[in-house]
């Protein structure tokens, strides 16, 4: 097996008492050996071995310690095949395979940071777009010069209110409006944080001298609504037709 000489990786041809037949060179240079397989193994893998490398097991793959001539305690995996009673082991040094493992994920991490960088470009467009579509999802829309009907669209989240805030209350300030008919029929989930915000953003309008209406309610948001708080009495609850022929066109 002339050809085993010139393998890339260490080679072993033994016998079943682990005697060495031949070797290849890259053998010769990573390990001083002796006649036997065990002289370039720890002493604590020797049972190991005897009983994972004989021919009754065909093919077998092992993870071992060896001695080499830098590392006396160098992890290997050894890959065994049986043919006519003659063993074959190549021996893949796996300290290399986690060096090589270890520049992957360095690579890795410099691909990362550099997404980082473009991803923070980024921000600032997604947070203006954000922004702009939690507005569009409360619209304030004048119904007579003293009503105005604000529809609400989607989760109804803190940010949500936040956006809501910034544009509808500088419109109502020093404003004719005098009623203000939010209609939740539009709305799915109402989160713990989206009420808080919702209750008190109600609170500065009250304040403010506007009348509330609240509209649209399905069984889910009243359950949602009275898990956390109640509802003021300030604040009253129609559905939408009847709000605007009531209220609005009384």
């Amino acid at each position: 097996m002339e050809q085993a000489k010139h393998l890339p990786l260490a080679f072993f041809k033994i016998k079943p008492n682990f005697q060495i037949l031949e070797t290849s060179d890259k053998t010769k240079q990573q390990f001083l050996y002796g006649d036997s397989l065990l002289t370039v193994l720890d002493e604590s893998n020797h049972q190991k071995v005897k009983q994972h490398i004989h021919p009754d097991i065909h093919e077998v793959e092992l993870e071992v310690i060896m001695k080499t001539k830098d590392n006396p305690l160098a992890v290997f995996m050894l890959f065994v095949k049986w043919e006519d009673n003659e063993g074959f082991i190549l021996c893949q040094n796996k300290e290399r395979q986690v060096d090589k493992v270890a520049g992957q994920l360095q690579q890795l991490r410099n691909r990362l940071a550099e997404t980082d960088f473009a991803l923070l470009e980024s921000k600032e467009e997604l947070e203006t777009a954000m922004k702009q579509i939690n507005l569009l999802s409360a619209p304030f829309i004048a119904l007579t010069p003293n009503a105005a009907l604000i529809p609400l669209f989607g989760t109804l989240n803190e940010m949500k209110l936040v956006a809501m805030e910034s544009s509808i209350l500088p419109r109502l300030y020093d404003s004719d409006y005098q009623l203000l008919l939010f209609d939740f029929t539009s709305i799915g989930e109402i989160t713990k944080e989206g009420l808080d915000k919702m209750l008190q953003f109600f609170e500065v309008v009250r304040l403010l001298g506007q009348e509330l209406i609240i509209c649209g309610l399905n069984p889910d948001h009243a359950r949602a609504i009275n898990k956390q708080t109640c509802i003021p009495e300030s604040i009253t609850t129609f559905n939408l037709q009847d709000a605007i022929r009531n209220y609005v066109f009384s």
